[in-house]
């Protein structure tokens, strides 16, 4: 339940995220008001803070928060609450203030730590890409996302021709900056919807949602002309051997589909290397 719940708050628009923390603090400003004097509201005015602030940003935790300390002065303004000087809700109403930012500021330097180690645990450390295991979820997700849109995808595999020779005549250095130029070159060619990912080693992966087998037979002519430039210009006896699946219709998980196309990618490695093979799932019958 409160997995779906946290799902639902992660796509929410933040105009959305304020309307609901402003309606807590209302609600909350409501009970405090009934509750009177002798019970602490405190606490719990954190709560729509905190969910303002994991899921809006800091912006919007902030204007929560600033509608939080205003309607804690309110109500004990409105509860008749005497004071022997003046200042004193003002002095009062900035304090409770401080200790929400406090609370937000820790709220916040917490969610953008655990955002940092994800993005480690995603990434591929040498080219900043996606790795495997975030290739293969985003893969899943597309899996998933074609039960409820019913819209072709296509999973490219890329594997490089010659990667030892560089790497044995150029150094462990030369084969990091050739597997770092193949990154750039693949990211540079592909739309924003797209997903690069090094799979380990030589071996990289594109994933082209909303790509039917013309639309994505395009984009891979592409990305393999513009690998294969690069790799002339700096004089690297490389070529790709590359294998891609249009799926019509998607298998029963993504590590079946990217076995799929791996065997394809490795079919090519056998019969010479240095070509292109692009299928569709199903096969026509």
């Amino acid at each position: 339940m409160l997995k779906v719940f946290h799902k639902r708050l992660e796509s929410v628009a933040k105009p959305t995220v304020l309307a609901l923390g402003f309606g807590l603090v209302l609600v909350l400003g409501g009970v405090d008001y009934i509750s009177g004097t002798e019970l602490s509201f405190a606490v719990f005015y954190t709560a729509p803070i905190m969910l303002a602030g994991w899921y809006g940003g800091g912006r919007v935790g902030l204007t929560v928060a600033l509608v939080s300390a205003a309607v804690w002065v309110l109500c004990d303004l409105a509860e008749g609450n005497q004071y022997s000087h003046e200042l004193i809700p003002v002095w009062n109403t900035l304090a409770r203030l401080g200790f929400f930012l406090i609370i937000l500021r820790l709220l916040l330097t917490v969610r953008k730590t655990l955002e940092q180690e994800q993005s480690l645990a995603d990434t591929d450390a040498l080219t900043g890409l996606a790795n495997r295991r975030f290739f293969v979820e985003q893969v899943e997700r597309e899996r998933l996302r074609f039960e409820r849109q019913l819209e072709p995808f296509t999973i490219v595999y890329i594997d490089l021709d010659g990667f030892k020779y560089v790497n044995d005549h150029f150094g462990h250095d030369g084969g990091d900056e050739l597997l770092e130029t193949v990154a750039d070159s693949l990211q540079q060619h592909v739309r924003a919807s797209d997903l690069v990912a090094r799979l380990g080693g030589d071996e990289f992966a594109v994933l082209l949602p909303l790509s039917d087998k013309a639309a994505a037979g395009v984009v891979i002519d592409k990305l393999n002309r513009q690998g294969l430039a690069a790799m002339a210009a700096r004089g690297w006896p490389v070529t790709f051997s590359i294998g891609a699946v249009s799926f019509i219709r998607p298998m029963h998980s993504a590590r079946d589909m990217i076995k799929a196309v791996d065997d394809l990618m490795y079919q090519i490695k056998k019969s010479g290397k240095n070509n292109l093979m692009h299928r569709v799932w199903p096969p026509a019958a």
